[in-house]
């Protein structure tokens, strides 16, 4: 047996705040543990954080209501063997949103995510989907999709000084503070209005961590309390630290300039290095990763080719594949995908693309200039545009189908609408499993059938990561 206190956030949480001890049992989505009384293995079902599977810990209720119990492990009586030394203190019981997974080890985060994958797809999605991905290839021997490690996480891929850092570490590139009513900068408490001053940005890349936003000394004339700062480390040229709307060099001073520069190697699709220019307050994916990978990923899927089991390989089959498609691109953002689509489709296919953002499709205008193949609208997606957007292809409707959609995906209407342009492929992108359960059900029950499904771990430490769905005509 034995036991060991959390981090001393514990202590944060409300005084007199009613313990009890619990048996922990399977991961539930959103970064809790789905836990009974000890002493009643029937009794209630308490939603606990900062606990793994098949623990025993004392826990700290944190909220209690008719629908839901929420409670903090502040003990580990009995510790599980993927349970490890924080990388996070400050995201513990009590602490910040944002690292509720930095006590487990990095391969049993992608357990605890593929067990919540396979829930979300069993209990949201229903049989039709849970059978549909049970008859992948890569689900073969499990029935479950596995969580990939992002090529900087796999074992042993960090050269040098990198490979010290405690693993699924110092990746994001962009990071979000709040100034605290002492002047300090830091996160709000889970689920609370309050400002924890930090001590240190583990997950952020090195860039953003050496700009030193936690020391009063350097940032304390341009911090007032409640003020919002971001942080931004782009691939090409030196960091951005944005204050209430206030652009700052990492050395802060004010500057003019409110556009960074992001370069995406894409090699593999036979591209180079492709250029993109992003507003500094616009969305662009965290992970210093992710962007190759997606592009990788995604127009590979789109486009009917096979993924090269060389990312830096060039695609022989690529071009064939992609010459004269028509496609439509959904919640396209920036024009991450967009360029390397408008890039591959020649003077012979088209590619549309919708965004709700105006700010978005401003940077997708820079960085498609000149590709007039691409076709970029400004609108909220809904089933009534993306109709409308089946009559502005030349020679019918559209191919291809690409979406990106936000957490709380696309929507049944959208996705029926979708099933109804009778597209070759689909390609879905989601970041909710949830989300993505309900968008998958209504494409399988519009007539397609689930072809390839992948899920990446983007997001370490936490309980997000990102899938990829390859829909075909039925």
């Amino acid at each position: 047996m034995t036991s060991q206190s959390q981090p001393p956030a514990a202590s944060r949480a409300p005084a007199g705040a009613e313990e009890i001890t619990l048996s922990v049992g399977p991961p539930a989505h959103g970064g809790h543990c789905v836990a009974r009384p000890a002493q009643d293995p029937t009794g209630r079902v308490i939603f606990v954080r900062h606990a793994l599977p098949g623990e025993s810990v004392r826990a700290r209720m944190t909220e209690k209501n008719a629908k839901i119990w929420r409670a903090d492990a502040v003990e580990i009586l009995q510790a599980s063997p993927d349970r490890v030394a924080s990388v996070w203190p400050q995201a513990g019981p009590g602490g910040v949103g944002g690292g509720e997974l930095a006590h487990v080890a990095l391969p049993a985060q992608r357990t605890w995510k593929r067990w919540v994958l396979a829930d979300c797809l069993r209990r949201i999605g229903g049989p039709q989907v849970q059978e549909a991905v049970a008859a992948l290839p890569e689900a073969a021997g499990s029935g479950s999709i596995g969580i990939e490690p992002m090529p900087s996480e796999a074992d042993g891929t960090e050269p040098g000084r990198a490979r010290r850092r405690a693993p699924g570490t110092a990746t994001r590139t962009r990071v979000s503070l709040s100034v605290g009513p002492d002047g300090r900068a830091g996160m709000h408490v889970f689920r609370s209005g309050t400002v924890l001053p930090l001590e240190t940005l583990p997950l952020a890349v090195p860039a953003i961590q050496e700009i030193g936003l936690l020391e009063r000394s350097r940032w304390r004339k341009h911090y007032r309390p409640g003020a919002r700062i971001e942080a931004i480390a782009p691939s090409a040229g030196e960091p951005l630290v944005l204050i209430d709307g206030r652009v700052l060099t990492s050395s802060a001073r004010s500057t003019g300039r409110r556009r960074v520069e992001e370069l995406v190697e894409a090699g593999g699709l036979g591209l180079g290095e492709l250029h993109y220019s992003v507003h500094a307050e616009g969305f662009w994916q965290i992970h210093h990763q992710a962007p190759q990978v997606l592009v990788e990923r995604v127009v590979r899927a789109a486009l009917g080719a096979e993924p090269s089991p060389d990312p830096a390989a060039p695609a022989s089959d690529l071009a064939q594949a992609a010459s004269g498609r028509r496609v439509l691109e959904l919640y396209s953002g920036s024009g991450l995908f967009t360029l390397p689509l408008a890039m591959l489709v020649g003077s012979s296919g088209m590619v549309l693309s919708q965004e709700s953002s105006g700010r978005a499709v401003g940077d997708a205008r820079r960085n498609l200039h000149g590709w007039s193949r691409a076709h970029l609208a400004t609108g909220r997606v809904t089933a009534r545009s993306v109709a409308r957007a089946a009559t502005a292809f030349e020679g019918g409707g559209p191919d291809v189908v690409v979406l990106d959609p936000p957490r709380q995906g696309a929507g049944r209407e959208v996705c029926r609408a979708l099933a109804a342009l009778g597209p070759e492929r689909i390609v879905l992108v989601a970041c909710d499993p949830a989300a993505l359960s309900r968008d998958l059900a209504t494409l399988l029950d519009s007539g397609y059938r689930l072809a390839a499904m992948s899920a990446l771990d983007m997001f370490p430490h936490t309980h997000h990561f990102e899938t990829i769905c390859v829909l075909e005509r039925g």
